[in-house]
């Protein structure tokens, strides 16, 4: 209690408390205070009560004597006390109306607000009281405090909702809120499947139960609150380390993992969650939902069904992607891309039977590896650009290969899943050869199977008109991907190409080496010409070779050379050229 309440509570008690005389009271003013229903009464600049209507009474539910012997402050709650007090101590040293809504302490019954209003008087004998005025206004705080806690729930599942999370963000990262907590963001996998397969209804059903689960599993202290969509938060309060966070949402992901029974049948759904704990420097609530979100769709680049803890390293890698998606725009006009090209060759020779043409980008004196800036370009739609200007410059380069007298038997270009399901794909090969005059026959487009299964139907289509104006196709690391023997014999293929991670295990590795044995094997079967990539030994060659491997390619024998380079290597004699019978003949078959 401060030191003004004070005074007021120790303040002596007058030997007379009743209301001079000369007051404005009369009767009839005294009588519309009582008809007005509201609590009426004079009080002196401490607060006791020198006067009450009978109506006041009955609002407040004391009896009247009981309130001409009290303090107006031992009626309200103890939290409006030094509010209350400094109203009317201000209203009798300025004289200026005052207003206040107080809390009262009230009896069984009576209201929970007033809307207080106080007014100076000035008796004739030179004293002060005030004329307090008020009305219940206890249903409409009730409706506001109803109102303001809907404002921060989510009407769907019944949890918080995003401008609730926010509000417990900034009140723990202010440490009003305990030490330590975390922030937990996560994403239902495969909820678009539900809602897709069953319906927006079920959906929603799915993302009231899991709101429901989230409730259960944390405790009470923890907060639970949907983003949107089927993203939701957990603001877990009270973790002193990141591993007492880590314990929650294993639990959360086992939860989450159970089956739902939605329209009578059990769906099945996983989750996606990153965290970032509040360790290190102070963080706006941004900061925290944003970190917490880098996390999240860092554990959805690893397979889903987990959590990712946000580390500055993830800041560092979203950067140098936004720096390089930035000067990926100006290094498109500014010619900063070009192509190299690896030879293909037969394993046993070493003679060159085919180049694989690569991407390269060199900016700013360095160059930007293809594993870092191809999903950048994915991602913004210019792979359909530098795809396109990779077929052309690719044809051309044979064409102006043929041109000088150094024949290569075929082109490999690799096509990304972007580039593939792009409409005007099949219209863009087609100029790039009619372009560049070169026989459709001698360009091989490798696509992985992750592609050809993406869409088969539409890949199947896609991959019969090509191949009528003479293309032939490569399924890209062999293996890796879906691995589904169907597609094989249901696509026009001309070869398989054994991924680099199983040649370069298949030394020391028995496993990797079967692997190999028998990839193999099926492309002998089916017909199709078998192509290892990443071939980085002598010894790697020589097993490949003995195993009856049709061609190879790897820095055993050259890496990818510029096209000057390539050229000078040829003129040198430091590569020579083969004339590519065994390729074209079980291609052709």
């Amino acid at each position: 209690m401060t030191a003004l309440a004070y005074d007021v509570a120790l303040a002596p008690e007058p030997a007379d408390r009743r209301l001079p005389a000369a007051t404005p009271a009369g009767d009839e003013a005294w009588a519309l205070l009582e008809a007005s229903g509201a609590l009426a009464m004079w009080v002196d600049v401490q607060g006791r009560i020198l006067d009450a209507t009978e109506t006041t009474a009955d609002l407040l539910v004391y009896p009247l004597d009981y309130l001409r012997r009290a303090s107006l402050l031992d009626l309200v709650a103890l939290e409006s006390r030094e509010r209350v007090a400094q109203m009317l101590h201000g209203c009798a040293h300025d004289r200026a109306a005052r207003r206040e809504r107080v809390r009262m302490a009230g009896g069984i019954g009576g209201p929970d607000w007033i809307d207080l209003r106080a007014s100076h008087h000035a008796a004739a004998d030179g004293s002060t009281a005030l004329l307090l005025f008020g009305y219940d206004i206890s249903d409409w705080m009730e409706s506001q405090r109803e109102l303001s806690e809907r404002a921060f729930l989510d009407p769907l599942t019944g949890v918080g909702n995003r401008a609730y999370i926010r509000k417990r963000i900034e009140e723990c990262a202010s440490g009003r809120a305990g030490q330590g907590f975390a922030l937990a963001l996560m994403d239902l996998d495969g909820f678009k499947n539900v809602n897709d397969s069953l319906g927006h209804e079920f959906g929603d059903a799915l993302l009231k139960e899991v709101g429901a689960r989230l409730q259960d599993t944390v405790r009470t202290r923890q907060s639970v609150a949907r983003l949107g969509g089927d993203e939701f938060v957990l603001l877990l309060d009270g973790m002193p380390t990141e591993a007492d966070a880590v314990r929650i949402l294993e639990r959360v992901i086992h939860v989450i993992r159970q089956p739902f029974l939605l329209g009578g049948c059990h769906v099945r759904i996983t989750t996606s969650i990153g965290l970032a704990h509040s360790a290190g420097a102070p963080q706006s609530e941004s900061q925290w939902l944003r970190r917490a979100d880098l996390a999240m769709y860092e554990a959805k680049a690893l397979g889903k069904n987990r959590y990712c803890v946000y580390t500055p390293e993830l800041d560092r890698r979203l950067d140098e992607q936004f720096r390089i998606e930035q000067s990926m725009f100006e290094a498109v006009q500014n010619g900063e891309f070009l192509l190299h090209y690896q030879p293909i060759v037969w394993p046993g020779t070493g003679k060159i039977c085919a180049v694989e043409a690569l991407m390269r980008w060199e900016h700013a004196g360095k160059e930007i590896r293809p594993d870092i800036f191809i999903p950048v370009a994915e991602k913004n739609g210019l792979i359909k650009h530098l795809g396109a200007w990779a077929l052309r410059c690719a044809c051309a380069q044979l064409a102006a290969w043929d041109a000088q007298g150094i024949h290569v038997g075929h082109m490999s270009v690799n096509v990304s899943a972007v580039q593939f399901l792009h409409p005007n794909f099949y219209d863009s090969v087609r100029a790039a050869i009619q372009d560049a005059g070169i026989g459709a026959d001698r360009l091989v487009l490798e696509i992985t199977e992750s592609v050809l299964m993406t869409d088969p139907k539409a890949a199947e289509q896609l991959l019969l008109s090509l191949r009528a104006l003479g293309i032939r196709f490569a399924v890209d690391d062999f293996g890796t991907g879906y691995s589904s023997l169907s597609y094989l014999r249901r696509f026009p293929l001309s070869a398989l190409k054994v991924d680099r991670s199983f040649v370069a295990d298949m030394i020391d590795s028995p496993h990797a080496r079967t692997i190999v044995s028998a990839v193999l094997s099926l492309a002998r079967e089916l017909g199709l010409v078998a192509i290892a990539e990443g071939v980085e030994t002598e010894a790697q060659g020589n097993l490949l070779a003995a195993q009856g491997c049709d061609l190879v390619q790897g820095w055993r024998y050259a890496r990818a050379l510029s096209p000057a380079d390539f050229e000078s290597a040829v003129l040198d004699g430091k590569l020579v050229m083969g004339q590519g019978e065994v390729f074209t003949q079980r291609v052709a078959s």
